[in-house]
């Protein structure tokens, strides 16, 4: 079990310099939209892209917020049912949802990919400032690639420990 600990520990710190990233595209789509919102109605000169950058930037958060909200056990639920079933067909339902959620949002960045390197392949940038838009494409699908893999690791998680935490704040290492 050891080696799994230290692939769930090596996860989770990955998980956590993402965060940062998404945190630091965060804080930069705030700043760009503060700036062309100040720009326009005080000087009546908006920021020139700022549609394009926030577009892009929204690509970088949006992949890492799945991942996040994952890590985090933050999406919504609602337990009216589940909580009668028995813990045992608990984990089942829970294990079978994550291996079909792995399945589908697998398929996804791998799609999400090969639209990048078609991206990448044919050159396009943005339409004003000429930014190369694979990068952002290779980014996101990474982002969803590590959703899948935390909802494969959500899946098996309950069978490599003895009591799983389920409590918000991480994978359950």
């Amino acid at each position: 079990m050891n080696g799994v600990q230290a692939v769930l520990r090596c996860f989770d710190a990955v998980t956590h310099v993402l965060n940062w990233v998404g945190y630091v595209s965060l804080a930069g789509l705030i700043m760009i939209t503060f700036v062309d919102v100040t720009g326009r109605y005080l000087i009546n000169k908006p920021l020139q892209g700022s549609l394009e950058i926030s577009e892009l930037a929204m690509a970088v958060l949006g992949a890492f917020a799945l991942l996040y909200t994952t890590t985090q056990r933050g999406h919504i639920s609602v337990d009216l049912f589940f909580v009668r079933f028995s813990r045992r067909t608990q984990r089942a339902v829970n294990c079978v949802g994550a291996l079909l959620g792995f399945a589908t949002w697998g398929i996804i960045s791998y799609r999400v990919y090969l639209l990048g390197r078609h991206i990448q392949e044919t050159r396009e940038t943005s339409s004003l400032l000429g930014i190369p838009l694979s990068p952002f494409q290779f980014v996101f699908a990474l982002g969803l690639a590590l959703f899948a893999l935390a909802l494969l690791i959500e899946a098996f998680l309950p069978f490599v420990s003895e009591e799983p935490k389920r409590e918000e704040g991480g994978l359950g290492v």
